[in-house]
């Protein structure tokens, strides 16, 4: 079977990648040749996906194809928040029991495109983890590994600040980085995906993975792309035995963290 990064390729949904070198870039290659996790958020201000969202669920899509698992994430927990990327005005912000009839809208439409019998996909909710955490320990064991200057180079703050970017937008970063570390702590996703506005955010996840293991934790953990293409990234960054990779595109494009070994993260 063809490896899953070059049916991409061929397909046009890569747009852009940070393995530059051959090197670099054969050894995503060989990584994507074992089974690997990976996950594309969905933000659940709508009952129903709208059509730029159909890019990053091919990407899931064409990497089920293929032999991986794909994790279909619905932004319960950051939905609360909002998220400021690619947006002109702050997004009205919707009651929980909104949000969760939105994300039940959310899973019908997905599993029309993705198989998730016998756990071969997996749909989550970041609420499960995200709403529990204490802001205390969110500032002590996360908010030290982000840098405010970095946070400001991204793109997604760089737009909200012209229009004027809230304190609860600005933290929105903070809560996707999370979500990938716990996504490849509990579920060994080494992989994400995403639009080009997301593409400070996916950098952010795989920085915090890659710093080392956060100590706050819920109690759920306890118990256990843009236009006609996307982009893919991948960055070999400090750890060599670490990998990730994004994609981003500015309509409809995704963006992914790849790391290499769950056992670093645990």
């Amino acid at each position: 079977m063809a490896n899953v990064l070059d049916v991409l390729e061929q397909r046009g949904f890569i747009y852009q990648m940070t393995a530059d070198s051959p090197e670099e870039k054969a050894h995503l290659r060989s990584i994507l040749q074992e089974q690997v996790a990976c996950y594309i958020g969905f933000d659940p201000t709508s009952s129903s996906l709208h059509v730029g969202s159909l890019v990053p669920i091919m990407s899931l899509v064409h990497m089920q194809r293929h032999g991986h698992r794909p994790i279909a994430l619905v932004g319960g927990g950051t939905g609360l928040i909002g998220d400021p990327s690619g947006k002109t005005e702050m997004r009205k912000l919707l009651t929980r029991e909104e949000i969760k009839e939105n994300a039940e809208g959310i899973r019908a439409q997905l599993s029309t495109f993705i198989d998730f019998e016998d756990e071969r996909a997996l749909l989550l909710n970041n609420a499960d983890w995200l709403t529990s955490l204490n802001y205390i320990d969110v500032l002590r064991d996360i908010g030290k590994h982000f840098s405010v200057n970095r946070m400001l180079n991204a793109e997604s703050i760089r737009q909200g600040l012209v229009r004027g970017l809230s304190f609860i937008e600005f933290n929105y970063m903070i809560l996707q980085a999370y979500d990938f570390w716990y996504l490849f702590r509990h579920y060994d996703c080494r992989l994400q995906m995403g639009g080009n506005d997301q593409w400070g955010n996916i950098l952010a996840g795989a920085d915090l993975t890659r710093r080392g293991n956060p100590a706050t934790t819920s109690p759920a953990a306890a118990k256990s792309c843009s236009g006609s293409r996307s982009s893919m990234a991948r960055a070999l960054r400090q750890r060599p035995a670490r990998t990730s990779f994004s994609t981003s595109a500015r309509k409809a494009s995704c963006r992914c963290a790849c790391m290499r070994a769950r056992s670093s993260a645990t």
